[in-house]
């Protein structure tokens, strides 16, 4: 009987302290500078606006969103492996540049604009946003 009680009780702990943590990691007020969109976040947002705005712009397919990266665009229908070393540093300037919370809207934009990121650079990617 204790041991179930235990149990229901690490449970109700660890939801609490995921659902803190979790809403911690979506509250950021501030607009990144190097975005040409203006976010204003709505007075009944949730608290995770970073995911309600990546939701907007999935559910809006002809939304770009331009982070200073104009010049990627002479690289549309480029194939991912086809990137030579400068253009590859092209890509890896403005990947770096971007926050954590923004790789994910990046990569949809330039997806968008029927550009493929240069294949050695999707690892990190990925990375970049785990470490956010």
């Amino acid at each position: 009987m204790w041991v179930l009680l235990v149990i229901i009780a690490s449970l109700v702990i660890l939801l609490i302290v995921g659902t803190l943590i979790s809403n911690q990691f979506g509250k950021s007020n501030q607009v990144p500078e190097n975005t040409s969109v203006k976010t204003e976040i709505p007075l009944d947002c949730c608290g995770a606006h970073e995911v309600c705005d990546y939701d907007e712009m999935i559910k809006n397919p002809e939304e770009i969103i331009y982070y200073d990266d104009e010049e990627l665009d002479r690289f549309k229908e480029l194939p991912a492996d086809n990137y030579n070393d400068e253009q590859i540093e092209e890509f890896r300037d403005v990947l770096y540049t971007l926050q954590g919370h923004e790789i994910r809207k990046w990569l949809l934009s330039i997806q968008r604009r029927k550009i493929q990121l240069p294949a050695i650079l999707q690892q990190e990617a990925v990375q970049l946003m785990v470490e956010a």
